[in-house]
This record gives C-alpha cells, sequence and structure tokens, in this order.
C-alpha cells in the first residue's frame, strides 16, 4: 500500500513534469505565432467574433467551398430488386 510520503512524492513530481511540459510548448507555440505574425499568416487586432464574422461577410471568403458535390449521385441508388 502507498504511505503519504510515496503518494506525495508522485504528485509533486507530476506537477513538476506537467509545469516544464508547459514551459517548452509555450516556448514553441509562441515561436510558432511570431513566426506567423511576421509572415502576415496572424492578424495583428484582436477581433470579437462578431467583427470576425462581418469581416469574412464582406470579404465574401472564397476558401469556403460548397460540399454538395462532394459525393456521387450514384451512391444512393438502390440495387435492383429482381433477384
Amino acid at each position: 500500500m502507498n504511505t503519504a510520503g510515496s503518494v506525495a512524492y508522485g504528485w509533486g513530481v507530476l506537477i513538476v513534469a506537467a509545469g516544464v511540459s508547459f514551459y517548452y510548448a509555450k516556448k514553441e507555440i509562441d515561436a510558432r505565432r511570431k513566426d506567423a505574425t511576421l509572415r502576415g499568416n496572424r492578424p495583428l487586432e484582436k477581433l470579437s467574433w462578431e467583427e470576425k464574422i462581418a469581416q469574412q461577410a464582406s470579404l465574401g471568403d472564397k476558401n469556403l467551398k460548397p460540399v454538395q458535390n462532394s459525393i456521387p449521385k450514384d451512391a444512393f441508388k438502390l440495387p435492383p430488386e429482381g433477384k
């Protein structure tokens, strides 16, 4: 059975490992964000969701493609009932 000391040690190691992982992940994410901003892929200003929707509507977002033709019409045909 686990003693109180071993449980405390386990939790301590887990917390330290999580902190170290968070530190390195944050560095990597910040570097990617900075790189994207410098390349112009990331907007400089923060927009609310209403402003984002209005901006997309005004630009007529051409990146959105209709899905209506992605499934061929033959896929919905039933097999003949003859035999």
